[in-house]
């Protein structure tokens, strides 16, 4: 719907990117709408760390814009179910289901929440609930089928690992050069995480509070168990959703036995309003500006390039940060990292036979982030698809040349080079 209105090119995106920021701002909105049952000073701590999240979730335009606010109201929502309310039963199934198909790991919210009304409903909430939701798993596994030769996340098939230690993630959660997480989100996450755990246990918590911190809980144990990739920062919105519905009740109990006289409070209050304006408008000055070093943009300006270069028929192979680099390249793409693709892409990764699948398909060219940065002198250089910063299981050695390198664009910290692929 956006495209067919905004069109194709720069125009979508800032469409994109000014729809994600109204979505996030509805989630501010949500937020403040249920604060009421919180003391100012409680709702203004709160709010401070969310808006600087939700900043952030916005300007990345990822998936989380959408499954954010469609979470936060089926949260509040939940807080008001009674066995009674078929009607809002029905809404929270619907809200359940689009909640899944934004983000498939968003199931590790639902199956704690929807057991919680389950609870509260008894059986007449089975179906309003259930239904929806099993529609949409369903609807998901067909669509998955057809277009990507099986029915499950081909993402997911790349990231599973089984049981094991994801110490990618490991090293990103327990980094406490960022303790606040202020620059980055893991440091806030650890901590959340730790609160996440005196909440589950807390005596009397809204329903949304408890199915906010088993989430955050479960999600953690499931990213550092059972998947073997390094996570981006979209990745820690179970941290911003426990944030909103786990922490207030949480600071509202501290806060009570402060007991702090009103004219305290009001002092308090005071001061963390103007710290909320003043950061507000300097991450409002700051929003969207993206350095010209920034991946997007450098991936935006070689696609335009190499549009000119190769003609539209062309395949080009590239691991990391291909979406960016697709979006505008006129050519056809294979993500080789198989986060994006089919399953027989996903099979040759985990056997290690990638570079005889990108052979078997034409691809001509690999574009790829890493290389020889900073080195002419080379006679071969070995790329390794998916790079091992960003995981650690599977491992595709794929020898590319420097007669064949075709363009190289330096940069001061990684420069993206060209080949023709398997041409010695």
């Amino acid at each position: 719907l956006i495209r067919c209105v905004a069109g194709g090119g720069t125009g979508f995106l800032v469409a994109a990117v000014t729809l994600s920021a109204v979505l996030m701002g509805v989630c501010g909105y949500l937020f403040l709408a249920r604060s009421s049952r919180y003391s100012l000073p409680v709702v203004l701590l709160t709010y401070l760390f969310l808006l600087r999240y939700i900043r952030d979730f916005s300007l990345m335009c990822m998936e989380t814009s959408v499954l954010l606010p469609l979470a936060f109201l089926l949260l509040l929502r939940s807080d008001s179910v009674t066995i009674d309310s078929r009607r809002n039963l029905w809404a929270n199934g619907v809200l359940a289901s689009l909640i899944f198909l934004s983000r498939l790991d968003s199931v590790l919210l639902l199956v704690p929440l929807v057991i919680i009304l389950l609870m509260k409903t008894g059986r007449k909430g089975a179906a309003p609930l259930l239904i929806p939701v099993l529609a949409a798993v369903a609807a998901y596994l067909t669509a998955n089928l057809v277009s990507m030769g099986t029915p499950f996340s081909v993402s997911g098939m790349m990231k599973a690992s089984g049981f094991g230690w994801n110490s990618l993630f490991a090293g990103q959660l327990f980094a406490m050069s960022d303790p606040l997480g202020m620059r980055s989100p893991w440091g806030l996450y650890l901590f959340l995480l730790v609160l996440a755990f005196f909440v589950v246990f807390m005596k009397e918590k809204p329903r949304s509070a408890y199915a906010s911190a088993i989430f955050l809980i479960g999600f953690t144990f499931v990213q550092l168990f059972m998947s073997q990739w390094r996570l981006w920062y979209w990745y820690a919105y179970p941290a911003v959703v426990f944030l909103a519905f786990g922490v207030p009740p949480l600071l509202q109990g501290v806060y009570r036995r402060i007991s702090l006289s009103s004219r305290a409070e009001s002092m308090v209050s005071a001061l963390l309003l103007t710290v909320v304006v003043i950061l507000s408008v300097y991450w409002g000055i700051s929003y969207g500006r993206i350095p010209e070093d920034d991946f997007r943009y450098r991936n935006m300006l070689i696609a335009i390039e190499m549009n000119e270069l190769l003609p539209d028929s062309s395949i080009v192979a590239m691991g990391d940060r291909a979406g960016s680099f697709a979006y505008f390249f006129h050519g056809h793409v294979i993500q080789a990292e198989g986060l994006a693709g089919d399953v027989q892409l996903v099979r040759a990764i985990q056997s290690g036979n990638l570079e005889e699948y990108l052979n078997d398909a034409g691809c001509g060219y690999i574009l790829s982030w890493t290389g020889p940065h900073m080195v002419e002198d080379y006679d071969r250089w070995e790329l390794r698809i998916p790079d091992p910063a960003q995981c650690r299981v599977y491992g595709n050695a794929i020898e590319v040349f420097k007669e064949n390198e075709i363009l190289r664009w330096p940069g001061e910290d990684l420069s993206v080079f060209l080949w023709r692929l398997n041409e010695s």
